[in-house]
């Protein structure tokens, strides 16, 4: 049976749980990450985002996520930064720590699926490396975010829109499971 590996690019998942849920929404990420390896064995999940500036109103609220992923199965959690920008914030490193994982492990034969959560074309390149060396990859992603590039290169692209959101939906609420940001 394949052996899955799930690279999350975290702001792209945060921002399409928003604008499709709601800000309210709370997702049980174990559940998710079982619903992406769909039944097959899975190697690990890894969650890449920037921790939020100590002066954003929702940075507690974001280290808390941090944390609760940090304690849940197979997860790791890799972060980038942010930069100023005149009067906003970029992410930055986190793109190419994605891409570099999926290098450097199917360098390593740990995986033979890469499901990659995230819209954004840049990983097609990545994508096509990955392909000639024999791995197939899924792209996933909600719809409105998606890239038709990126979609078009992987074995196999679908929505995130056609998951199951109420089964995935964190049951109980503790102070450790927050709103994914």
């Amino acid at each position: 049976m394949n052996r899955v590996a799930v690279f999350i690019d975290g702001s792209n998942l945060y921002k399409g749980l928003v604008t499709t849920l709601g800000p309210d929404y709370r997702l049980d990420f174990v559940a998710f990450v079982s619903a992406l390896a769909a039944g097959r064995p899975l190697l690990r999940a890894y969650y890449y985002n920037a921790p939020l500036p100590s002066d954003d109103p929702a940075a507690k609220a974001h280290q808390g996520f941090l944390n609760y992923l940090r304690r849940a199965p197979y997860v790791t959690v890799r972060l980038g930064r942010l930069e100023r920008r005149g009067e906003a914030f970029v992410e930055k490193g986190v793109d190419i720590q994605i891409a570099v994982d999926m290098l450097k492990l199917a360098y390593a034969n740990a995986y033979d699926v890469a499901v990659l959560v995230s819209g954004d074309s840049d990983f097609a390149e990545v994508f096509k490396v990955l392909q000639d060396m024999g791995k197939q990859v899924e792209n996933t992603t909600f719809q409105a975010l998606s890239s038709h590039r990126l979609a078009q290169q992987a074995d196999r692209y679908y929505p995130l829109d056609g998951l199951p959101w109420e089964e995935l939906r964190a049951k109980t609420f503790e102070a450790e499971e927050l709103p994914l940001e």
